[in-house]
């Protein structure tokens, strides 16, 4: 790691599709921040309230069942979890004002939807993400953004990796981490980074950081997310959810991307300058 990354007048703002995405993907680094005495915000993109009186659609119904959680029960128990999460790692909690794909009228009523290209009627979405954010007129080198770089493809992730893109070539440090548990599926990481190459975005490794140190505090924060283990380690990527099952198949992962020395490795536009 370098000095730079843990520089005190720094502030990290981990922009986080859905409330388990930060803990997931950049959870060693968020405890290595706070180890540091260095801010960090979690900022749930998709993770706004939906209308109790609008339709829901059977697909959502049925990620409702998936979760064990009412439609009542949904985001305060995503919140809820999302402060365990925080209480482990010690970031800062955040939520911008978008709801979930699966509340966005009728445009993902499928996995294959909600994977596939983001609806027509949203190409205005990363704009409205990015200026949500608050950031002044002019890029600051004490802010730096992560954003996923939507490995797995999923929409939401999409229009975070887009949002950051266009961030990124207005002079913000943009950071882009890699989706877990999505980069462990099969061939997932190798087919986004092909698709983002065929979009004409170039990327390169920022930075690669040893997380070993904060490994049970990365563990322990996805753990705060008891209504989420099911679907997104054995429904996507098929293993089990026990802690050793879990922290297992993380950690392979990890120790790939830092060459046996469990890691998580961020990427940036090429030729940026921060």
């Amino acid at each position: 790691m370098t000095d730079t990354l843990f520089a005190a007048d720094r502030v990290h703002r981990f922009i986080s599709p859905h409330y388990d995405d930060t803990a997931l993907s950049c959870g060693g680094l968020v405890a290595a921040l706070t180890a540091n005495g260095v801010r960090s915000v979690s900022e749930v993109v998709f993770g706004d309230e939906p209308d109790p009186a609008a339709p829901m659609t059977d697909f959502a119904a049925g990620m409702h069942a998936d979760w064990g959680l009412t439609a009542e029960q949904v985001i305060a128990s995503r919140r809820a979890e999302e402060a365990g999460a925080a209480a482990h790692l010690g970031f800062q909690r955040a939520n911008l004002p978008f709801l979930d794909a699966i509340y966005r009228q009728d445009y993902y009523v499928s996995d294959a939807l909600l994977f596939g290209t983001p609806s027509q009627h949203e190409s205005a979405l990363p704009s409205q993400i990015a200026q949500s954010l608050g950031l002044p007129a002019a890029a600051s080198e004490d802010v730096r953004i992560y954003v996923p770089l939507a490995v797995g493809n999923h929409v939401d992730h999409q229009h975070a990796f887009l949002t950051g893109v266009a961030l990124a070539r207005a002079g913000w440090s943009v950071r882009f981490y890699e989706d877990l548990p999505y980069a462990l599926m099969d061939g997932a990481f190798d087919r986004r980074m092909h698709d983002i190459r065929a979009e004409g975005i170039t990327l390169e490794i920022g930075e690669v950081v040893d997380v070993a140190p904060w490994w049970d505090k990365k563990i322990d924060a996805i753990f705060a997310y008891p209504s989420q283990l099911e679907t997104i380690f054995r429904h996507y990527v098929g293993v089990g959810t026990t802690r050793a099952e879990v922290s297992g198949v993380l950690r392979t992962y990890a120790e790939t991307v830092g060459n046996g020395i469990p890691s998580e490795r961020y990427w940036r536009l090429a030729g940026a300058a921060n």
